[in-house]
């Protein structure tokens, strides 16, 4: 299996609330320094895959809140969820638009050096206040059964790799930034 090295691309946030416990992706263009807050008024509505029973779960070490710029992921020892922002302009185009996508994810496998994450469920906040798993925009979009890994780097610092799918991710930063990040670390994630 080969593994293509992607990054995440992420849009401006105007603001962004998210209150889900699971993974998805999103993606940034630029990468800044300085942090910022992102929320979302936006409920959630998830279309899921078929469930499968696992056994695998996440290191300690991966569980926990990470961000990078526009984005925050959350890990549970069997999930994870990712909540990125779409940016400003596509937020703005109407009640319709989207203005944010979660992304939920089962663990499929890991240790305390890596972990892998497949999506079993991508839903889309709108600038109404509403979601659908149906995403508003045209061009390619996360689906059930794309596939990252996160490698540990260090304390606070991961790194993602696409496995399969995330094509919002090529050619952004594929750094993730949590609790204990070093100070020069954390500019690696944009956060």
């Amino acid at each position: 299996m080969t593994a293509n090295t992607s990054m995440v691309k992420l849009g401006w946030v105007v603001a962004i609330t998210a209150t889900v416990i699971t993974v998805g992706t999103a993606g940034c263009s630029k990468t800044t320094s300085g942090g910022g807050t992102s929320s979302t008024t936006a409920s959630s509505s998830t279309t899921a895959a078929p469930s499968t029973t696992s056994t695998a779960t996440a290191s300690a070490r991966f569980v926990g809140h990470w961000q990078v710029h526009d984005a925050t992921m959350d890990i549970t020892p069997t999930t994870a969820t990712i909540v990125s922002s779409l940016g400003m302009g596509p937020c703005s185009a109407g009640p319709q638009a989207a203005c944010s996508e979660t992304d939920t994810l089962g663990v499929v496998s890991g240790d305390d050096t890596q972990l892998t994450l497949t999506v079993t469920g991508v839903s889309y906040g709108l600038h109404n206040g509403q979601a659908t798993s149906v995403n508003p925009s045209t061009g390619p979009s996360t689906a059930v059964g794309d596939s990252i890994q996160l490698v540990w780097q260090a304390p606070g610092l991961l790194k993602a790799t696409v496995l399969k799918g995330f094509p919002g991710w090529q050619g952004g930063n594929p750094y993730w930034c949590g609790a204990g990040v070093s100070q020069s670390d954390q500019e690696r994630c944009g956060a």
